[in-house]
């Protein structure tokens, strides 16, 4: 029986040590980090290289294990190779990364090769089971482990922007798939665990705020490998037949933050490998907050969904975990603190998505339709093109909008360029909605041709309203009035006097 006390220890003197050689060793190599001002905003030059620290340090911890269990378990000497040759595999490309600075292409493409062996090797996912269902995945289980692992190598190195944060989020990690492998019966995956979180306790202790040494790629992606694999070894019900529950939400917060980068750099239109400072941690970081709070508060986030997940395989209530992980991106987004840009980037796109949908399938406003003219996320141009499409269906030949916000008048027309000039519109439609500031905002189409049914009148008359509400309002003023062509000074006049007027 192995003494798990005396293999955490073995581990952690070893990291600690071999931390302090790599880093004296960096050092006198040039292998260092420099301050660009931009996104490294370090003080002074860091060594880099600590992931060599780390990897040599789970070699000699998995060493003692297997020497400790006198070779009882096959399973964890197997597991023990898979983790050496992968992560040794993606350790050397990070070193080199960290030294050169690899193409981000190039490096998926090294951790598809790191990984591909691993699934090809027996490893793979064939079932996944979530509630209770069991999903055949066929000829897709390949792919979804190799997209599994990379999701995990690249979660922990996007993450890793802050002294100590990797190895927080990996050690809480790693700590909580040991606690879920051995409820599960999976001893020799709960001691791989063991050495990962003995492996980054000795490291942290050079690696908390302030660093005097750096993970880097080389041991950001190490860690991601282990995790992914930990998460894949320490849930299986059976040979190859995954419960998805807990390895999904105890990297829910990485795997959230990763999503959020893409849909961030997609919808902004930047590659989704460009790097920024718009992570989780940055922008906790924007907010006043000092690096120890940060890695307090997503630790304790990591230990959360942690413990959720491991209450959830031991009572066997999925619910629970997915509940905890869901109530905590949603309080992240409506909080602010982080995930709401992505979220109204998101929103806006699918919106645009879903109108220019149904607009294809029917020229005819329906309900819901008006909702897109007058919903914040959409700028005013593009309502006023929508509108302009949307209104062809009665015949309107002239379209107006008139702005007035006390003496100031601001107008924006459109004309149909199809029609003839010297055509005369026949019939009128016009809205007026009033603006808490006593101004006025009025809608005016003319038409060709009055419609026969007045139940297209109606809907002529909400489209026109949902645009009005839209720009009435004195908040959207900073935006409204550089939207409008003309603006010039009139008398003042009363609410009262220009309905009259009109």
């Amino acid at each position: 029986m192995i003494s798990l006390a005396l293999l955490f220890s073995i581990t952690f003197a070893a990291s600690l040590a071999l931390t302090v050689i790599v880093r004296a060793a960096a050092l006198r190599w040039g292998i260092v980090d420099r301050p660009d001002g931009q996104r490294k905003t370090h003080n002074g030059i860091k060594p880099l290289g600590g992931g060599v620290a780390l990897y040599l340090s789970m070699i000699l911890g998995l060493l003692a294990a297997n020497y400790l269990s006198y070779g009882s378990w096959q399973n964890l000497w197997e597991l023990s190779l898979v983790v050496i040759f992968a992560g040794g595999f993606v350790c050397f490309f990070g070193l080199v990364d960290d030294i050169i600075r690899l193409n981000a292409r190039f490096k998926l493409l090294m951790q598809v090769c790191a990984v591909l062996p691993i699934a090809l090797a027996g490893y793979s996912i064939d079932k996944v089971v979530a509630f209770g269902y069991r999903i055949e995945l066929g000829y897709l289980a390949i792919p979804i482990t190799v997209l599994w692992l990379i999701g995990c190598i690249n979660a922990l190195n996007l993450i890793d922007g802050m002294d100590g944060l990797a190895s927080v989020v990996g050690l809480s990690t790693a700590a909580m798939m040991g606690l879920i492998a051995a409820s599960e019966g999976r001893e020799y995956v709960s001691i791989i665990a063991l050495v990962l979180s003995g492996a980054l306790a000795g490291f942290l202790v050079l690696n908390r705020p302030p660093a005097s040494i750096f993970l880097g790629d080389s041991g950001s992606m190490v860690i991601g490998l282990t995790v992914g694999l930990l998460g894949m070894q320490g849930s299986m019900k059976t040979s190859a037949t995954l419960s998805i529950t807990a390895p999904a939400v105890v990297m829910i917060l990485p795997m959230f933050d990763i999503v959020a980068a893409v849909i961030r750099r997609e919808l902004t239109g930047r590659r989704f490998y460009s790097p920024d400072r718009e992570h989780i941690h940055h922008i906790l970081l924007n907010r006043g907050l000092t690096p120890w709070q940060v890695l307090c508060i997503l630790g304790a986030l990591c230990l959360t969904t942690g413990a959720a997940a491991t209450a959830a395989t031991i009572f066997r209530k999925d619910a629970l975990a997915w509940i905890t992980a869901l109530v905590l991106i949603v309080m992240l987004i409506r909080m602010k603190l982080f995930g709401h840009r992505e979220f109204s980037l998101l929103r806006e796109v699918l919106i645009r998505r879903y109108y220019a949908f149904t607009r294809f399938l029917s020229r005819t406003v329906r309900p819901g339709q008006a909702g897109f003219i007058k919903h914040s996320a959409v700028t005013l141009e593009t309502a006023w093109e929508t509108l302009v499409t949307e209104i062809k269906p009665w015949n309107i030949c002239r379209l107006e909008l008139k702005i007035r916000r006390g003496p100031i008048i601001g107008r924006r027309y459109w004309i149909d360029p199809a029609i003839d000039k010297t055509q005369k519109c026949h019939w009128s439609m016009a809205v007026s909605i009033d603006r808490r500031d006593d101004g006025l905002c009025e809608l005016t189409a003319d038409g060709l041709e009055k419609p026969r049914e007045d139940g297209q009148l109606t809907r002529l008359n909400d489209l026109l309203k949902a645009f009005g509400n839209r720009v009435c309002q004195p908040a959207e003023d900073a935006e409204v009035l550089p939207f409008l062509h003309e603006i010039r000074i009139s008398s003042p006049e009363t609410r009262e006097e220009r309905r009259k007027a009109a």
